[in-house]
């Protein structure tokens, strides 16, 4: 797994990149990656994936992976990851997704709140 990074340089998750899924550091499901779509547990649309980093609703950086590009935002330092999970859990079932929204456009800012 890979760990994703706030704005203050903490890992926040871990990405399972094999499996689409982005998990809790306790190694709970939070959610999934289809294509450029990032949807929670329930089947909202949360987000969009791309480049190595998740951006929200407003276009501005929600996590990101350290090989991650095109953020236009500046990289704080990064601290020293958690221990991954031993063993994440399996999302039972996967909800309907919603119809993703209108892509918004990138912003140069960092999320403030996270969907999940």
């Amino acid at each position: 797994m890979e760990p994703l990074y706030d704005r203050q340089g903490r890992v926040r998750a871990w990405l399972q990149e094999e499996h689409g899924r982005i998990i809790s550091l306790q190694g709970c499901h939070l959610a999934s990656i289809e294509g450029h779509s990032v949807y929670d547990r329930f089947g909202q649309h949360i987000g969009w994936w791309k480049n190595g980093h998740m951006r929200n609703s407003r276009g501005a950086v929600v996590v990101w992976a350290a090989d991650a590009f095109g953020l236009g935002v500046i990289r704080p330092p990064l601290l020293p990851p958690p221990a991954e999970p031993t063993a994440p859990h399996v999302a039972a079932t996967w909800q309907t997704r919603a119809t993703p929204p209108a892509h918004p456009a990138r912003s140069a800012s960092w999320a403030v709140e996270f969907p999940f």
